[in-house]
């Protein structure tokens, strides 16, 4: 499915479950999503690195899918990243279609707004609505800013760490139970 963009003008949508928007795009990741993405799986099952620094979500080989996506659902869907949360709208700091006009974010930053009119929902359901897209935006923006390999290679090692103080706490106990176990069997 090729994009098909056109400026946000108020188009109206409804998710038809279709799972085209699931399939042939890199969805690029911030360190919320990552975080709130790694409570159900391993950062290194659905992380790749696009360019140099770029986090996206891991696609499948056999169908570009997402590694998320069961047949037509999402199955993170409670949880799936911003960017997935925005979709059909598209975001950009720039102009991608000439004459086109920013809207101003809640921080005073400029902001260009289209919608991807390959979807198939676009043109059902109710209008998308102007000032969750504008929230979500700028969540967006703020966490892009702070999100780098950088960053994760950060994060994945403070975690490491943490779970190995964890571990530590632990093992006493670990030790009693044993050495409890080991006399009441004799």
């Amino acid at each position: 499915m090729k994009e098909r963009l056109e400026e946000f003008t108020g188009q109206h949508f409804t998710c038809l479950n279709c799972g085209e928007c699931c399939r042939w795009r890199h969805v690029p990741l911030t360190m919320r999503d990552i975080k709130v993405i790694s409570r159900v799986k391993e950062p290194d099952a659905f992380i790749v690195i696009h360019g140099e620094r770029k986090l996206v979500l891991d696609r499948r080989i056999w169908d570009s899918g997402c590694v998320f996506l069961n047949d037509t659902r999402c199955t993170i869907h409670g949880m799936n990243p911003l960017v997935c949360q925005l979709y059909p709208v598209c975001i950009s700091e720039t102009s991608l279609l000439e004459g086109s006009t920013p809207v101003m974010l809640q921080d005073g930053s400029p902001m260009y707004i289209y919608v991807d009119c390959s979807c198939r929902g676009v043109g059902t359901g109710e209008p998308l609505d102007i000032k969750e897209i504008k929230e979500k935006a700028l969540l967006l923006r703020m966490h892009m800013l702070c999100t780098d390999l950088g960053t994760l290679i950060g994060w994945v090692t403070n975690e490491n760490e943490n779970e190995k103080e964890k571990r530590k706490e632990n093992e006493p106990a670990r030790e009693r139970r044993k050495e409890r176990k080991r006399k009441t069997s004799i």
